[in-house]
């Protein structure tokens, strides 16, 4: 099977060690290995930003860290690349290469096209799933006559489905940030830190209410049941994290569980809320936006937050606390990878030095000798 996600979960090593500590077996709980990254164009070449991106596939061994859980809301992360660190961030995963590489060439294609083209987010439902994305004015029919009106103009993208236009700006990148600011918020106003059927165990007529993403300009909501939801036994945080598969196909994306019950209804009804909240939101203009990220303020504070504050307040939902014990024992584990990670590059390093030097000498050595040889043909 093949499994694809932008909100990559915990890489091999990591995942492996932990399960061999909670005496599980069978593969990890999630097997996402290569990634496809964004990363400054200048910081690859010469160390400095250039403003400019470009895209690269990354695999999980080349991070410099083990634990890439919490960058559900930023996906941000280093590597080291020409003896430089370089941060990027992470666009999707799989656990198959030739899925990146097929991404890359066509989101290298995307982005030369619609780079500075207008763009719009809109809200639909489709299949019983709500969906946030953007997408460009183009593949659309408005039918409002009058687009530049106050309110939530309405387009066609397709037979039978109609959308909600939540926003619309000039800039891709803008745009992103715009998409992530909502992803932000609506976890924000649905998680639940308190489950009504705590301390009951999630068990197969449980209900999940989650938020996904299939891609960077999309976002998914959807209710499920517990039974629907894929490499159960392997998951350790059941009820923070889900693996769902794509109906009619063998893709398996990476979920948030916001909230979950016995009760389809309720659910339903948070799903229906979300719907509407969104509808209500004003969002804040490139300037506000980039200033409120420089303060950390508010939830357009998304890329200094990550999913680590998911996890701790899950944890308030946690009455045994299993989930601390968990963390505690992934945080000791990743820790000790990080330091013997950085033992090889400090020992690789050292073995650089000594080969530098020892190839400075044998250059000094074979000038000496071309200098003694050229004397020595003098005479």
């Amino acid at each position: 099977m093949s499994n694809i996600s932008n909100d990559s979960g915990l890489d091999d090593s990591a995942v492996a060690v932990v399960n061999a500590a909670a005496g599980q077996n069978g593969g990890a709980a999630t097997r996402l290995s290569w990634f496809l990254a964004e990363v400054d164009e200048g910081s690859m070449k010469t160390g400095r930003p250039s403003g400019h991106s470009r895209l690269c596939v990354l695999h999980s061994m080349e991070l410099l860290e083990s634990d890439v859980s919490d960058k559900y809301m930023t996906r941000f992360v280093e590597f080291r690349v020409n003896g430089m660190v370089v941060e990027a961030k992470l666009i999707l995963a799989a656990d198959d290469r030739k899925l990146v590489d097929a991404a890359l060439v066509t989101m290298s294609k995307v982005r030369r096209e619609e780079s500075n083209a207008r763009q719009l987010l809109v809200q639909y439902t489709e299949n019983e799933e709500l969906v946030q994305k953007l997408i460009s004015p183009s593949r659309v029919v408005w039918l409002s006559t009058k687009p530049e009106l106050g309110g939530t103009p309405l387009v066609k993208l397709g037979p039978g489905c109609i959308a909600h236009v939540l926003y619309a700006y000039d800039q891709r990148d803008y745009m992103e940030k715009i998409l992530l600011n909502l992803k932000a918020r609506c976890f924000d106003h649905a998680f639940d830190d308190k489950i009504e059927d705590a301390p009951n165990p999630l068990d197969e007529n449980t209900w999940l209410l989650v938020q996904f993403s299939i891609n960077p300009e999309t976002v998914g909501y959807r209710v499920i049941q517990y039974k629907q939801t894929m490499w159960r036994n392997e998951n350790l945080f059941k009820d923070v994290i889900a693996y769902i598969q794509l109906p009619g196909t063998d893709i398996v994306l990476q979920a948030v569980v916001i909230s979950y019950g016995q009760d389809r209804a309720k659910q339903q009804a948070k799903l229906d809320e979300l719907r509407s909240f969104a509808l209500g939101l004003n969002f804040p203009v490139p300037e506000e936006l980039d200033k409120q990220i420089e303060q950390g303020q508010g939830t357009a504070s998304l890329f200094t937050r990550t999913s680590s504050s998911i996890f701790q307040r899950a944890e308030q939902r946690d009455v045994n606390g299993e989930h601390k014990e968990l963390r505690h024992t992934l945080a000791q584990m990743s820790e000790k990878a990080e330091s013997e990670a950085k033992m090889i590059i400090e020992a690789f390093d050292i073995l650089d030095n000594i080969n530098k030097n020892l190839q400075n000498r044998l250059d000094v050595e074979a000038m000496n000798n071309n200098g003694l040889v050229a004397e020595e043909g003098a005479q």
